[in-house]
């Protein structure tokens, strides 16, 4: 019998490792910080460097302006004309530059780490073994003979194995850039020449009833006059009061001394009353010509 036996194989494959791929993904990262940060101050470098720029420009450079806008009104409070007081002035003194500015950058990393390995073995194996019969005697008469039988088998194996090992990253950036609130454009100034109303407090008398404090009024005069002092007769003068009822003393439009007078009045009722001296706002008004004054009694 013969026995012949063959073998075949071929080592395994190291396991995966991702110890490599986040060594790198760490580096990498740091790097990008590193780049992103350099590029945020070089960026902001430029944008103060031109508003800068643009500041000097708006302070040398000299516009017409309205400094001062003049309303001249009629005795009936309307507007007569309206006079625009021109002068040049810086631009700058008008308009802030912007500075834009960096307020947010935000940088998210995410990594993931994968590998992939495969191995193989193999491993065959055969055997054949042979037996052979000779006959004498009669078979030597006959004729030799001969009886041979035979066998084989054969087996193979076949291992795999297989490692997977991911590597990727993910990366999540943002940046926020604003104007600064400093831009800001003045109105030009108002100035009012017409006519003028003075309002002037006069006498406050309580009213009694049976030794019993009742009432309360005040008498209040409305002086109605041009810019250079002359008063304005025949006029209708507008009055709110906030909270205490008013009644005219006399006619109510300005005499030929240009005033009218009216009698604030107040009323205690009750048991216990508040008689202590109140605060009102009075408001006479002629049409874009008004004055308020606060009065107590």
């Amino acid at each position: 019998m013969t026995d012949l036996m063959r073998i075949a194989s071929s080592p395994l494959a190291a396991d995966a490792n991702i110890a490599d791929e986040i060594a790198t993904a760490g580096l990498g990262f740091g790097a990008l910080v590193e780049r992103t940060g350099a590029a945020v101050a070089a960026t902001q470098l430029r944008l103060d460097t031109s508003s800068a720029a643009t500041a000097t420009a708006l302070a040398r450079t000299l516009v017409n302006v309205i400094a001062v806008q003049e309303r001249v009104l009629r005795d009936d409070g309307t507007i007569d004309e309206v006079v625009a007081h021109v002068r040049p002035l810086p631009l700058i003194t008008f308009i802030n530059p912007v500075f834009y500015q960096w307020t947010s950058v935000r940088l998210q990393g995410m990594f993931f780490a994968r590998e992939f390995g495969a191995s193989s073995e193999q491993s065959q194996s055969s055997t054949q073994s042979d037996q052979g019969f000779f006959s004498a005697g009669l078979a030597m008469v006959l004729g030799p003979g001969s009886f041979t039988t035979g066998s084989s088998s054969q087996s193979s194996t076949v291992t795999t194995e297989t490692a997977s090992d991911v590597s990727l990253g993910r990366i999540r950036s943002s940046a926020l850039l604003e104007p600064r609130d400093d831009v800001a454009i003045p109105k030009p100034n108002q100035a009012i020449r017409g006519p003028r109303l003075s309002l002037i407090q006069g006498e406050i008398q309580d009213d009694t009833e049976d030794g019993d404090l009742v009432g309360r009024t005040m008498s209040l005069l409305i002086q109605y006059n041009r810019r250079g002092g002359e008063p304005i007769p025949n006029k209708s003068i507008s009055i709110e009061t906030d909270g205490v009822p008013w009644t005219f003393v006399g006619d109510a439009i300005t005499g030929e001394t240009g005033q009218v007078e009216i009698e604030l009045r107040r009323e205690f009722v009750g048991e216990d009353p508040d008689t202590a001296p109140a605060a009102f706002v009075v408001t006479a008004r002629v049409g874009l010509v008004q004055n308020s004054v606060s009065v107590t009694f």
